[in-house]
């Protein structure tokens, strides 16, 4: 039997500074996921990298080796010497597997409630189990439901007015700490969907504070300059990326949001550059991007994802209520699932079931063709067909009735087994195509 499992780890109980040794680039997605579909126990797999989780999520043959194999993928993936000591801490089976993704896909399980990057994560998660040929028809069924859910809650609920996010939430931090930022200097790192979402928040106050944008990929920026973004001249732009600490060493604000692997601020580097004066940095990459070690010089505040807990916190009562309602929408997910789960079952069998024992009637019909004129000979043919039917037809009531009743997925799968035992069906096999060789995923991502 294939079970259904997550690990990994998240920023419930997991700090910054060990997630980002966790996190898996989308450049490295698909390699990823074709070292965790070599796997001896995984049949499915997909993967869910942002900077709040690294989460593995797969149908596995056995749920204890399966799980001590994902523990083993999750080690290849740090590039450190203590990788004994950060093992994923985060697990789930079945339906509460399940029930984890749909609260994700909803926005409920983020550092930022109900924030919406993580859609567009969980679709890019999606999008490369496909490419990669590892989303199976419960991976992909999976996370069409989880897309579902995360569109209704947003469309259905009070959340989607929110329109919260981890960009939104670093600026509001950076208003907190230094009140407006309308006369202010800032300066954005970065280019990518977060990075622009800080810029395009900024931009929607007026004032004669500059802010700048610099990127390694100009082309990048240009493209965002393609978009209709209110108070246009107050941006900034074509910058060298080399201008960097300059530039932080001319802004009162700096928000660094980029996919880099390493600090592209170091305390050093900036020491030099540092003019006289406070400056704050807010650094939502993960892995971070600006040295820790950077909030020690004198001036300089320093804070990173895990301190928009401050924002996060804010408003329990209107948390609370809207958590309630999208609630609602997730079990309604979760019970589609489960539908669907048990279909898989039960469709199958119940087909199986009446095909068997409809070529048995067809068989014991023509063996007793009467031998009479051709006119009583129709009759009694038909009075055949109808006796046979209806018996058949009782005979299937009680099983089929009992299999589309029963709720529990283990129960369902017990009774399938033994009506296909005592009728000789085939058995439910579990589908498995040919592995590729286990690779590290340092290893693959260098090919």
């Amino acid at each position: 039997m294939n079970h259904l499992v997550v690990s990994g780890i998240n920023f419930h109980s997991t700090p910054i500074a060990i997630r980002e040794r966790f996190a898996i680039p989308t450049t490295c997605l698909k390699h990823a996921l074709k070292a965790l579909s070599a796997l001896p126990n995984v049949r499915e797999a997909a993967l869910v990298s942002t900077c709040n989780r690294t989460e593995v999520y797969a149908v596995v043959s056995d749920p204890r080796a399966g799980l001590s194999d994902i523990d083993a993928f999750l080690a290849s993936v740090q590039t450190i010497a203590d990788h004994q000591v950060l093992r994923p801490n985060f697990k789930l089976l079945r339906e509460d597997a399940a029930l984890h993704l749909f609260r994700v896909a909803s926005g409920l399980d983020s550092l930022v409630l109900g924030e919406g990057q993580i859609m567009a994560q969980i679709k890019t998660a999606h999008h490369y189990a496909l490419e990669a040929g590892t989303a199976g028809t419960v991976i992909d069924q999976l996370f069409k439901l989880a897309l579902n859910c995360g569109k209704r809650v947003r469309s259905e609920t009070s959340m989607g007015r929110r329109a919260v996010s981890v960009s939104s939430a670093a600026v509001e931090l950076a208003r907190e700490t230094l009140g407006s930022l309308k006369d202010r200097t800032v300066l954005v790192i970065g280019a990518g969907r977060m990075a622009q979402l800080c810029v395009k928040h900024l931009l929607s106050e007026t004032g004669p504070g500059k802010i700048m944008l610099v990127n390694r990929s100009a082309e990048r920026v240009e493209q965002f300059l393609g978009n209709d973004l209110p108070n246009r001249q107050r941006l900034a732009t074509g910058f060298s990326f080399d201008d960097r600490y300059r530039l932080a060493a001319a802004a009162d604000l700096i928000i660094v949001s980029t996919g880099a692997p390493e600090h592209l601020i170091t305390a050093p580097e900036l020491a030099k550059h540092k003019a006289l004066g406070d400056r704050l940095f807010v650094d939502i990459s993960v892995p971070r991007n600006v040295d820790p070690a950077t909030g020690e010089l004198e001036g300089i505040r320093l804070f990173n994802a895990d301190d928009l807990s401050t924002i996060v916190n804010r408003n329990l009562a209107e948390r609370e209520a809207l958590i309630g309602d999208a609630e609602a929408i997730i079990m309604e997910t979760l019970e589609s699932f489960h539908a669907w789960q048990r279909s898989l079952l039960v469709v199958p069998t119940i087909a199986e079931l009446r095909q068997k024992i409809e070529a048995i009637r067809l068989e014991q019909v023509e063996k007793r063709q009467p031998s009479c004129g051709s006119s009583d000979k129709a009759d009694s043919r038909q009075q055949l067909e109808e006796i046979s039917r209806a018996i058949v037809n009782q005979i299937l009531h009680h099983p089929t009735t009992q299999l589309k009743a029963t709720k529990d997925y283990e129960i369902l799968r017990q009774q399938a087994e033994a009506l296909r035992t005592l009728f000789n069906l085939d058995p439910l096999a579990a589908r498995r195509s040919p592995h590729p060789s286990t690779h590290r995923l340092a290893e693959s991502c260098q090919t």
